[in-house]
């Protein structure tokens, strides 16, 4: 399996990745990543409901024994220790966006700063926009989303026109469409945001003015769709 250019090459998983009486006592998955330009990486993903589900992370590899292994908690952390983590920090400070935006950004294991789960929805009229997760990285960030609309003809015009992005500090971040999937009823899509967000940012403002097609404004669906984001830093390279 290929993740932005990363390969899974080993997955490890421990029911109870406990290795004291004060550690919470939650399942736990370590993955080794390999990319031939930038080395070997382990990623240390507790199950604690902020990142993906360990059901569907294990389903995935189930079926390769060469890369699933069920462990236990001590051999878990031996491989955090032994491996070289992606280990994430936070952006202190306000910084620049990269140039060019967004090809510039890294989106890599090696850049991860944290995954928040955002899961709301907001219906204005009959369109209906979600916002799934934020994932934050060190020059940027990844914004998902899903649009759903009844109309036919509503569905092949379903852009998001206006998108305002700041944070609980009254800084604005630029954005950029990443990619974009019609499929029935829905669109889902990603979204850039940059620069990377700082440390003290604790809350991300999202705001959509409109849904249509950016040539034919007028005739576009009228919002807005708010949601505050809440973000949390300093997520752990390892128990």
């Amino acid at each position: 399996m290929i993740i932005d250019g990363w390969q899974v090459d080993r997955l490890h998983y421990a029911d109870d990745c406990a290795m004291c009486e004060d550690d919470p006592h939650v399942p736990a998955a370590f993955i080794e990543l390999t990319r031939p330009d930038q080395g070997r990486y382990g990623i240390y993903i507790p199950d604690d409901g902020k990142a993906l589900s360990h059901r569907a992370l294990i389903s995935l590899f189930r079926e390769c024994p060469h890369i699933w292994k069920h462990r236990g908690a001590d051999r878990i952390h031996q491989m955090a220790a032994d491996v070289p983590m992606a280990t994430p920090y936070e952006q202190a400070e306000w910084s620049e966006v990269v140039d060019p935006f967004p090809g510039a950004v890294v989106f890599s294991p090696g850049t991860l700063r944290g995954v928040d789960a955002i899961d709301q929805t907001q219906s204005v009229g009959d369109i209906t926009i979600a916002l799934t997760t934020l994932e934050r990285y060190r020059d940027g960030a990844r914004l998902r989303f899903l649009i759903q609309a009844p109309e036919a003809r509503k569905r092949k015009q379903m852009q998001v026109i206006g998108l305002e992005v700041t944070d609980d500090r009254g800084r604005s971040y630029t954005t950029a469409l990443l990619d974009e999937n019609h499929d029935g009823s829905r669109l889902d899509g990603v979204y850039a945001i940059g620069p990377g967000i700082p440390s003290d940012a604790g809350e991300l403002s999202v705001r959509i003015a409109a849904i249509g097609d950016p040539r034919k404004e007028s005739e576009a669906a009228q919002g807005p769709w708010a949601f505050d984001v809440q973000i949390t830093h300093a997520l752990p390279a390892h128990a």
